[in-house]
């Protein structure tokens, strides 16, 4: 499952730049997610936990607390500000559905992160 999760860290890093990862494989950042327009802010740091990854999707995801939409307001579906891997984070919640998790299929961290990539194409 160690490796599993290393290749998969490897195709987050070939797909979106630098990542920090935690040495026991708990959750990674993505330096720079680049956002689109509505939001205050071009790029924010992007968590994501992998507590029970692969066998399940990881839940919800987390970037700069700092983050916000262009006109000053709290995003939709940001729920706190938290402390995780020594620094703190907007929560939003984001999950997939257990019929749309499907590890054994080829789903894989790339799978949550296009979710991720829709809600925050939206803006709201």
């Amino acid at each position: 499952m160690i490796e599993r999760i290393k290749r998969d860290l490897a195709v987050v890093q070939a797909a979106y730049g630098e990542i920090d990862v935690d040495p026991d494989l708990r959750w990674f950042v993505i330096r720079a997610w680049a956002l689109a327009a509505g939001w205050n802010r071009q790029t924010t740091r992007l968590l994501v936990l992998l507590a029970g990854y692969p066998l399940t999707a990881p839940d919800n995801f987390y970037t700069g607390p700092d983050l916000l939409l262009a006109n000053g307001a709290d995003p939709g579906s940001a729920t706190n500000i938290v402390d995780l891997a020594g620094q703190r984070w907007r929560q939003f919640s984001y999950h997939m559905e257990a019929g749309d998790w499907q590890p054994e299929k080829g789903h894989n961290v790339q799978t949550f992160l296009l979710g991720v990539a829709r809600r925050l194409r939206e803006a709201s």
